[in-house]
């Protein structure tokens, strides 16, 4: 990856113990320790830092492939808000889909029938709502005005972009394995945390949301001007 296609590139690490940090400062990648445990902290202090109009999210575990990435870059410079590589549209690869019980990904499906049928519409919806694998602009994050420090902040994300009518763009993408180790995000327990998250967010309603003057809404698949960019 050409790491001169960026503004800026940086970690927020979450104190690891083995060479994660010695292996990104080689490759040019500024680090910082992250203050307060957990994904979304670790999200909300990346926009902290962030000095560019937009973030481009990317988890160096082996599961997002890099050369996705940019293909962001073409999204946003068409004006999308929000762009997620998806692992559940047409052409996508999710890392269950080589299982007869596919608990992980029908669970991510539900969780993006019910954000969609509460907060989205015919033509505004998402298909992969807990994808870490994604790009904002920087004054869109700004408006969602997000706080969870957990790992549901990806999910909270998507809800309040929905809420919020953000122009949102969906390209498919291959889920790889992970490099090394086990995820940190059990599966019932983030369900439990998900559900919970999701509860706040129908009581909230709008009210969460910064204001700013309203655009129509738009979630797109690519069309095929767009496809011909990649």
């Amino acid at each position: 990856m050409d790491l001169s296609l960026f503004a800026e590139v940086f970690a927020i690490d979450g104190h690891s113990k083995d060479a994660t940090c010695a292996i990104l400062e080689s490759h040019g990648v500024q680090v910082f320790q992250q203050s307060t445990p957990g994904l979304g902290a670790a999200t909300l202090e990346a926009r902290q830092r962030c000095k560019t109009d937009a973030m481009i999210f990317f988890h160096p575990d082996g599961n997002e492939d890099f050369r996705d990435i940019p293909k962001f870059l073409e999204y946003l410079d068409l004006g999308y808000e929000l762009v997620i590589a998806s692992r559940m549209i047409k052409g996508a690869f999710n890392e269950d889909d080589s299982k007869v019980f596919r608990i992980r990904k029908w669970a991510n499906l539900t969780f993006a029938l019910i954000s969609n049928t509460l907060f989205g519409s015919r033509k505004c919806r998402v298909t992969d709502v807990v994808q870490g694998f994604r790009a904002i602009s920087c004054a869109a994050f700004d408006r969602l005005n997000l706080d969870q420090t957990n790992c549901t902040i990806d999910y909270q994300m998507v809800i309040r972009s929905l809420k919020a009518r953000l122009r949102i763009a969906e390209f498919p993408t291959h889920e790889g394995h992970r490099i090394a180790g086990a995820t940190n995000f059990a599966s019932i327990p983030t369900g439990i945390a998900e559900v919970k998250m999701l509860l706040r967010e129908i009581r909230l309603g709008r009210s969460c949301l910064r204001q700013r003057h309203a655009q129509p809404s738009q979630v797109l698949q690519p069309s095929l001007e767009e496809r011909n960019l990649r």
